[in-house]
């Protein structure tokens, strides 16, 4: 009950929760049915798109105020994840592979299955979005202001990749979802393959172009002009598509035996990384 009700009442913040919705939306419509039959064991009922929204919603709660750090890595732009010092508070890696050793432990308790499940969902997301594998200077992105299509409200440059983006498409996350949610078998095995370092490097590797401002970088704030929006939107819809389709992949592999077979050669998959343990 104490699980439901901080669902229920608490206020997402972070990849914006339409983001969140979106991926799993996708994420859905690949798993199988034994994976989705189990999944709907673990979350009661609770629509996992919903369930996957905890971890931001608990994070004004003291009880959670040490999962804050889970939610991104800052890594600068010249340095090498193998060299990085981590973060003992932990970080978006640390905590994916956290909660995806859970959910596979047949010894996790009915609370903490589900706990685990809304923070792989929820994590799955965050490392795909380039701003939450972050630069220091600027904490990805929070302290750059923008000010967006003209408008006197002041917003930061994490907010147009967590929300912005999303929302000047002006759909549903049902519209949205169908509108992406067209991948090929090939792209789905590749993208499946991959470890939760590869996701990260990644959206490091993507960085770059969040940055790309052109002229409107002398300004401050710095302003967002449609041309921007219509240059990254394919970024971030691609980063959509992936998240949600190796959080489908990983699911299936610890809950459908079948489905596992599939991974046999894809030793890296639904795993930190090489030497980041």
């Amino acid at each position: 009950m104490v699980f439901w009700l901080a669902i229920s009442s608490g206020q997402s913040l972070a990849f914006g929760a339409d983001g969140h919705r979106i991926i799993v939306s996708i994420a859905e419509d690949h798993l199988s049915d034994k994976t989705a039959a189990a999944l709907t064991q673990i979350s009661g009922g609770t629509a996992l798109a919903e369930l996957s929204l905890w971890p931001d919603q608990i994070r004004g709660d003291q009880k959670w105020a040490h999962s804050k750090p889970w939610h991104y890595i800052n890594i600068k732009d010249q340095e090498r994840f193998t060299d990085l010092r981590r973060s003992r508070k932990g970080d978006v890696l640390s905590a994916l592979n956290e909660s995806y050793n859970q959910l596979k432990d047949p010894r996790t308790g009915t609370q903490q299955r589900r706990e685990a499940l809304a923070f792989f969902m929820h994590m799955a997301g965050d490392i795909h979005q380039p701003l939450h594998v972050g630069r220091y200077s600027d904490l990805g992105g929070n302290r750059i202001s923008i000010k967006w299509l003209g408008k006197n409200k002041r917003r930061n440059l994490h907010w147009v990749w967590d929300s912005g983006l999303i929302q000047d498409e002006k759909l549903t996350v049902d519209q949205y979802s169908a509108l992406i949610n067209t991948t090929t078998a090939q792209q789905r095995r590749n993208w499946q393959g991959d470890s939760f370092l590869d996701w990260a490097v990644e959206s490091k590797i993507l960085r770059a172009q969040v940055y790309e401002f052109g002229q409107l970088a002398q300004k401050r704030p710095v302003i967002i002009d449609q041309h921007y929006i219509n240059r990254t939107k394919p970024l971030l819809k691609k980063r959509l598509q992936m998240a949600g389709i190796r959080l489908a992949g990983c699911l299936n592999r610890i809950f459908d035996a079948e489905a596992g077979k599939l991974f046999e050669a894809d030793k890296n998959a639904c795993e930190v990384g090489e030497h980041l343990e």
